[in-house]
């Protein structure tokens, strides 16, 4: 009697238990096939089915991962054949003032991506690696502190790489772009890029906010030739350094580039990227010193920018997630090739006589 009465306790919580471990199984056959208790429900043809479609999506799932990958893989490959063969030296023109302020947030965000960053300052600094150079701070001294940057750097890293970048310590630059840009061009042609200004200087000069970038050549120019001679390069204080730079390098034949794209439009630019999306006032002197015919808005700009300044130092954080993390889903620009080679001196040649699109 006691035997039956727990029999009959426990056949509805041996019934639930059944149906819970049956139920189980099914689920789990249906998903993986992993479960060995087998019910007789379902047909071999239905569960055969079932696998099938499973392994079906799961194929098609790893082969579109898979093909997303190898794009991705090709992207970084592109950039890791251009950051190998197109190698860069950046020099950030600094003070001691602006070290924590502006020139660490430099080495943390795009800074990295260059093949050798220096920065040139008046005060060494141990975590950012700063290089004092022999002369005193201050806005009238930076032409000399160019100057001395520019020996510093030959001196000591003329063999490191093959294209040099002066930028400023609020100057962002997407060296992916650059490098690009500057793929196709022999290092050995005198020459050099930037934001193309009309005046004080001949056939134009670089903007120096917004950074420009110059041939080993036309590096060894400069050293050998106009460096030592007073007569076709200033010495000593005053004068700006980009516009000094310029007259330097005319002197010595170093061709200002043209660096804009295929559609006219410009690569480095003397404002935040702000500066050019929304449209400026005439009177502005962005429009006095520009060289080339050039628009703002949405034309402004193009699609392989390289450089902005006037940077606040949280932007470049900003600008660092916006460039290489965010990604529109569904929009997707695969480069599957780098840029052929150019002929220097027929572009030498054209940089030289180029006057169509000067305004003046």
């Amino acid at each position: 009697m006691l035997r039956q009465n727990i029999s009959n306790h426990l056949r509805p919580f041996l019934m639930l238990l059944g149906g819970f471990v049956i139920g189980f199984c099914f689920s789990q056959q249906l998903r993986s096939s992993n479960c060995v208790f087998r019910l007789g429900l379902p047909n071999a043809s239905y569960l055969d089915r079932v696998e099938e479609y499973d392994d079906h999506v799961e194929l098609i799932q790893n082969e579109e991962i898979l093909q997303t990958r190898i794009s991705n893989t090709d992207e970084n490959r592109l950039a890791a054949q251009l950051y190998n063969e197109t190698r860069v030296l950046c020099w950030v023109l600094t003070s001691p003032i602006n070290h924590a302020k502006k020139a660490i947030h430099v080495k943390k965000t795009w800074g990295k991506r260059c093949n050798r960053l220096l920065f040139m300052s008046t005060e060494t600094d141990d975590e950012l690696e700063s290089i004092k150079l022999p002369v005193k701070e201050g806005r009238g001294n930076l032409w000399n502190k160019t100057r001395e940057a520019m020996k510093y750097i030959y001196d000591n890293h003329f063999d490191d790489a093959d294209w040099f970048l002066k930028a400023d310590d609020d100057t962002y630059v997407i060296m992916e772009n650059l490098r690009v840009f500057l793929y196709p061009l022999d290092t050995n042609a005198p020459v050099y890029f930037g934001c193309k200004f009309k005046k004080w200087v001949r056939q134009g000069y670089m903007s120096g906010g917004a950074g420009y970038v110059m041939s080993k050549e036309a590096v060894k120019r400069f050293m050998n030739t106009a460096y030592p001679n007073t007569t076709i390069c200033q010495n000593g204080h005053g004068g700006s350094e980009d516009k000094e730079m310029g007259k330097c390098l005319q002197n010595v034949g170093v061709v200002a580039g043209d660096s804009r794209d295929e559609h006219k439009r410009g690569r480095f630019f003397p404002s935040g990227p702000q500066g050019h999306l929304i449209p400026k006032d005439k009177s502005s002197w962005y429009w006095r010193y520009i060289y080339y015919k050039t628009e703002d808005g949405l034309d402004c700009c193009s699609d392989y920018a390289i450089s902005f300044h006037y940077v606040q130092p949280s932007y470049m954080y900003v600008l660092d997630y916006l460039i290489y993390n965010l990604r529109p889903f569904g929009v997707f620009r695969q480069n599957t090739a780098l840029p052929a080679k150019r002929n220097m001196t027929e572009l030498l040649e054209q940089w030289r006589n180029d006057k169509s699109d000067n305004p003046v």
